[in-house]
């Protein structure tokens, strides 16, 4: 089978600028998922703080309990 050269039929690379507006990208939607970034990463934290600190309450409970 014959290697075909994209360059030979006309098509250009394209850096990751172009490529955002052409995608209709550009700076809003990199803003917007820059936040989204942020706000999961927020999200997963705050849960996983939430986690432990109910899983150490449990254990003071419990271990009451065991006591009585």
């Amino acid at each position: 089978m014959k290697k075909l050269e994209l360059n030979n039929l006309g098509v250009q690379e394209m850096n990751s600028v172009e490529m955002t507006k052409t995608e209709g990208g550009g700076i809003l939607w990199s803003s917007l998922g820059a936040l989204l970034g942020n706000v999961g990463a927020t999200v997963n934290s705050v849960l996983g703080d939430t986690s432990q600190f109910l899983s150490k309450q449990l254990a003071t409970v419990f271990s009451l309990i065991r006591t009585l």
